[in-house]
């Protein structure tokens, strides 16, 4: 019977390279991957800022046109027919009620920034003299 010879010291390279990957691999791996996971929730990042911009113009579409509501029903004088935003300015400077409970009471749009009004005001229509909040923001 032959013997095979008794190998000492450390394995061949060839079989160091079939247990696994180098350290050095593994972590060009994972920046890879780092890479491309920050690409894509940067790519995602772009509609949830359009999406949280629309949630902030319909907000202060809805203050708007529920400050509108009530100096309407206290009777207040500050509808300019057909111009939304003079209507606003009228708001944002403020107007007195008239009639009830809510004679002399101030109505003041206040909180707005001026930068955000445009975008508010998509959401707003008139309807027989009345500022009326529309969801679709004019994109029906």
């Amino acid at each position: 019977m032959s013997r095979l010879p008794h190998r000492s010291g450390p394995p061949a390279a060839s079989a160091r390279g079939a247990r696994g990957f180098s350290l050095l691999e593994l972590l060009v791996v994972v920046t890879i991957i780092a890479i491309m996971c920050g690409l894509v929730i940067a790519s995602h990042g772009g509609g949830h800022r359009e999406a949280m911009r629309r949630v902030v113009d319909q907000r202060n579409a809805q203050e708007i046109v529920s400050l509108g509501v009530s100096a309407t029903m206290a009777g207040a004088d500050f509808v300019v027919e057909g111009d939304k935003r003079a209507t606003v300015d009228k708001l944002i400077a403020g107007t007195v009620g008239q009639d009830g409970i809510w004679k002399g009471k101030t109505f003041r749009l206040g909180g707005i920034d001026e930068h955000r009004l445009p975008g508010a005001l998509a959401f707003v229509k008139f309807e027989a003299g009345l500022l009326l909040y529309e969801p679709a923001g004019g994109q029906l």
